[in-house]
């Protein structure tokens, strides 16, 4: 990232008081939140583990069995921790999710430094998310004025109205469920959510699109797929005897499940069907793409450039496509530049490496049309702290590679800011079509 001078300086107090789309979380709202008792348990909630996990070689001297149990325990006293931990933070605490921890010290505790002492002094001024009025305090201080949802409610409880969104969420259809059928029984509980009867595949195909629209009448603002941590994002085009054969199969045997990838003509079939009905619906699609969470997974199934044939096929559907691809950015910019139908979506992508986020945006700017950004996402679950210390830092980085393009002489600093408003507020609410007011 480049260095903060004065233009960097200006244009991040700027950027500060915009308000923010936040593209997606995995938020249910206060009732949801965790019980923050002990320091520790509450910094490392969330990303924070996979680098601490990362950081613990095979054959480190003080790992054993327990320890990560241990450090995420609420009822271990931080005193208690601190030696083990300290040891482990010092591995780590260079990376963007440290840099999560220590922005929630520092702005939210005003504490500089992670260390016992500081611990110890925040330790009873953790605040209670579970309180609506705390939760939506820090929401709006932080100026998130909407956040698109991924969640895993009980979505016959959410078509009979019986579970509410948060009022200030909008759900996105969770889809992988519904396309990544290997049993009869995945396919009975499907139906079930719209009381549909199903014995082929074009009953079943028909009861999915029934729901996805009762979803969207319900308040669903689109679909999102993480499919990729499982499988290849090479989506085929079989045809429907393929499907068909595959489906009849477990209808045939309930108790019978499909294996990988044998499976697979039958998920690709539907994943097409389903972006058919996210055109007809005029509801966007959210991709995962590139780096998964947790440690050990396959990138290379993840590579958004998988998705060439899919987006060619289906050109009316909006597809937004996750965290910055990374580490593919090539790929990821060529998609963007070369398909009407993609927007780039950076959720979680300031945090996963802040440099890249930055190089992005700051080549971006000058490959691809400025209005296909969405520059965050703070893609936790309720520890909303953290979320906003991710927004921080997403706030530095569009500082930062703004700067650089008005520092080269690319732009100007009112070309800047306007651009910041597009990327951080304005871009996501027109393609999402949330309706909120310009800024």
């Amino acid at each position: 990232m480049p260095s903060r001078n004065d233009t960097y300086t200006g244009l991040r107090a700027y950027i500060e008081q915009l308000p923010v789309i936040d593209c997606h979380e995995h938020a249910l709202g206060p009732e949801a939140a965790p019980d923050n008792r002990e320091p520790i348990a509450y910094l490392i909630q969330g990303y924070m583990q996979s680098d601490l996990w990362s950081a613990v070689w095979p054959g480190w001297p003080d790992d054993a069995p327990g320890i990560w149990d241990d450090l995420n325990n609420h009822d271990i006293p931080t005193e208690q921790k601190w030696p083990l931990f300290e040891r482990i933070w010092r591995l780590t605490e260079h990376t963007g999710y440290a840099r999560v921890s220590k922005r929630i010290l520092a702005e939210q505790f005003a504490e500089p430094q992670l260390t016992l002492a500081a611990l110890q002094r925040i330790r009873g001024r953790l605040p209670d998310l579970r309180d609506p009025a705390v939760y939506a305090g820090i929401l709006d201080r932080a100026n998130i004025r909407c956040r698109l949802v991924n969640t895993w409610p009980d979505l016959k409880a959410y078509l009979d109205g019986a579970h509410r969104t948060y009022e200030r969420d909008r759900f996105m259809i969770p889809l992988p469920g519904f396309h990544s059928v290997r049993s009869w029984q995945q396919v009975w509980n499907n139906a079930s959510l719209v009381a549909a009867r199903v014995t082929t595949l074009d009953d079943y195909v028909a009861a999915c699109r029934e729901a996805f629209r009762r979803m969207q009448k319900r308040g669903a603002a689109g679909m999102k797929d993480q499919s990729a941590y499982e499988r290849t994002l090479a989506f085929g085009n079989p045809s429907h005897a393929e499907a068909e054969a595959l489906f009849n199969r477990i209808a045939a045997d309930p108790r019978a499940a499909l294996g990988w990838p044998e499976a697979k003509s039958l998920q690709d079939y539907l994943f097409h069907r389903f972006m058919e009905t996210a055109r007809d619906l005029d509801m966007p699609v959210q991709l995962h793409t590139g780096h998964m969470a947790g440690i050990r997974n396959d990138i290379a199934k993840t590579n958004a450039v998988h998705l060439i044939p899919l987006l060619e096929l289906h050109r009316d559907v909006r597809f937004d496509l996750f965290h910055g691809n990374w580490p593919y950015m090539g790929e990821y910019l060529y998609l963007g530049k070369n398909y009407p139908n993609v927007h780039l979506d950076l959720c979680w992508l300031p945090i996963i490496d802040p440099v890249y986020a930055t190089n992005l945006l700051s080549e971006g700017l000058t490959a691809v049309p400025h209005s296909k950004f969405h520059a965050f996402g703070g893609d936790y679950f309720d520890s909303i702290l953290h979320a906003v210390a991710h927004l921080s830092i997403a706030r530095d980085v569009v500082a930062a590679a703004l700067a650089e393009r008005v520092d080269a002489g690319w732009i100007d600093r009112g070309e800047a800011e306007r651009i910041a408003a597009d990327w951080l507020h304005n871009n996501p609410n027109d393609y999402f079509r949330l309706g909120f007011p310009a800024v």
